[in-house]
């Protein structure tokens, strides 16, 4: 995901290659829209957000009530992407 986040903040054409795949009939205008929007939002060290879980619970207990009795602090691990921004991986790859 890391990568995969680089490439996109830094290839833009690439990006909006991918983009314009996955998004057939979308013209060109609203490419470069969601590619700068998209690119504004993505965090170079993505850690996973409680907010972001607890809100994706809601959701589900929609379907499933019992997600809301879930706690999104106990369902997330942010050590594996601490490790890897600790290491100075992220940092080198954005210092190519």
């Amino acid at each position: 995901m890391v990568e995969g986040t680089y490439i996109f903040k830094t290839n833009k054409s690439k990006s909006l290659s991918a983009l314009r795949r996955y998004m057939k009939g979308a013209d060109e205008d609203i490419l470069e829209e969601s590619y700068q929007h998209t690119r504004a939002t993505l965090d170079e060290a993505p850690f996973p957000s409680p907010q972001v879980v607890k809100e994706g619970l809601d959701m589900l207990s929609l379907q499933y009530p019992q997600a809301k009795q879930t706690e999104a602090s106990l369902i997330i691990d942010p050590s594996f992407m601490k490790r890897i921004d600790d290491s100075g991986f992220i940092r080198a790859l954005y210092k190519k």
